[in-house]
């Protein structure tokens, strides 16, 4: 617990706005995972996974959207809470909503980290305190951010009853929809919280009324009256896009477009020394000396990079290998396993070179010249990789027919081992034998032995 102060509210956010807090509170470097040989194929993987997924970098997009998302949350404090007894009025006469917050609109390909920039805020803002207005009131919780995950939730009702009170929260005490949004927004001002994430709402959107329901949900949380930022996929916004209201334009009105980080920056370089931590007893290569040939298979889309290193490791070990080789990289991305995430990779390759349409859910829904320059390298790198895969297909195709053999017979050898199954043939059944046959077999034997056979 701690003591009221007169920035009780406020220097929870000027303390996370210090030089290096915020990579101090929400980077995880990597760890070597040993012992993969001894386990199961499948136990390795599973822990390669692990390793590779608990690596956190605060990138320069992450720490540029985090630091904005915080500085509205300190902005939020010291107009609301201007005096201690703020939290009071709110509990006793509920809130009067005077500014109206626009969320943060957080998009990007999937795969690319936007659920890591709500996982980083939780980890610089997360835990909660306690705090006591006065002597005359119970100590009640200090809330630097609130994480809301829709989820599976099929109503407004049920998506913002988790930022209500734990009475509401639990299922303990009924509320009508209507009066949610006005009891979250009690609640919040009570705890003193300034900033509100909201994550996979697509999930949301499998139904005929999907767009409807999303509508209504961010209007119900955007009256709860906070600082707020949601984590959406292209597909999403373009749900959204697609119904013509004065709300969506308002809802739209401040989105932040994640990119891939460019294969020669340090963030990527960053991201591939960590990985080379945890890979480090089985591969037999630097990543980072094949930065940009990592790149160019999974189009810097961090969760595809997981993905191929996974399953280039699961061949690796299927086909004798001691150490993950680049023929094993290479395998993993044309294997069928990896076949939907090559395929948008591919269309991505394919459309920054050719052009034409391009599938929505890979689509950015905004325009605009601070977004084309910042996404000029994107696309310049998309169209270096397709001149990299037309060279090579080119090289191939001028091979010799020994060449071809060779480079298949390389192929072949990193192709996990088969192993023969036997083929049972079965034999025929003897037929019973009747008594004359095994008198002649008798015979027979004392024949064999010198015998008189008729004796």
């Amino acid at each position: 617990m701690s003591t009221i102060g007169p920035d009780a509210w406020t220097r929870r956010y000027k303390e996370a706005l210090e030089q290096g807090v915020i990579k101090q509170r929400a980077e995880t470097l990597g760890k070597v995972v040993r012992g993969l040989i001894d386990c199961e194929i499948e136990v390795a993987c599973r822990r390669i996974q692990l390793g590779l997924e608990e690596i956190n970098l605060i990138t320069v997009q992450a720490q540029s959207i985090i630091r904005c998302e915080i500085e509205r949350a300190l902005a939020h404090a010291e107009f609301v809470y201007t005096t201690p007894h703020a939290a009071l009025r709110a509990a006793y006469g509920g809130v009067q909503i005077e500014y109206a917050h626009m969320p943060t609109f957080i998009t990007g390909l999937a795969g690319v980290g936007k659920t890591r920039i709500r996982l980083s805020l939780l980890r610089v803002l997360g835990g909660t305190e306690s705090i006591a207005v006065d002597e005359a009131h119970p100590h009640t919780p200090l809330i630097a951010y609130a994480d809301c995950v829709i989820a599976q939730q099929s109503s407004v009702l049920e998506a913002l009853k988790p930022l209500a009170n734990p009475e509401i929260a639990s299922g303990r005490v009924k509320i009508k929809q209507g009066d949610l949004p006005a009891e979250c927004a009690r609640w919040q001002r009570v705890c003193g919280t300034c900033l509100l994430g909201v994550d996979e709402m697509q999930f949301m959107a499998q139904s005929e009324t999907a767009s409807t329901l999303i509508t209504r949900t961010l209007l119900a949380l955007a009256d709860i009256g906070l600082p707020w930022f949601v984590i959406a996929n292209y597909s999403l916004l373009w749900k959204l896009m697609d119904r013509p209201s004065e709300a969506i334009q308002r809802l739209l009105s401040r989105p932040v477009v994640v990119l891939p980080d460019p294969p020669g920056s340090e963030d990527w370089a960053a991201l591939l020394f960590e990985f080379q931590v945890v890979l480090n007893d089985v591969l037999d290569f630097k990543l980072l000396d094949l930065r940009v040939e990592l790149w160019n298979l999974c189009a810097g889309l961090k969760r595809s990079l997981v993905q191929l290193l996974i399953h280039a490791y699961r061949l690796s070990r299927h086909s004798n290998s001691l150490k993950v080789t680049w023929i094993h990289v290479d395998n993993a991305f044309e294997s069928y396993e990896f076949s939907a995430s090559r395929r948008d990779i591919n269309l991505l390759i394919a459309h920054a070179g050719q052009g034409g349409q391009l599938r929505r859910d890979l689509k950015c829904p905004f325009e605009g010249p601070a977004l084309t320059s910042r996404g000029s390298a994107f696309s310049a790198q998309l169209r270096a990789a397709r001149e990299t895969a037309v060279g090579n297909a080119s090289i191939e195709s001028a091979m010799t027919a020994e060449e071809q053999h060779a480079n298949k017979a390389i192929k072949q050898a990193a192709q996990p081992v088969t192993k023969p199954t036997a083929k049972v043939v079965p034999l025929p059944k003897p037929k019973p034998r009747g008594l004359d046959q095994l008198m002649q077999a008798g015979r027979d034997i004392r024949g064999l032995l010198g015998r008189d056979p008729q004796a």
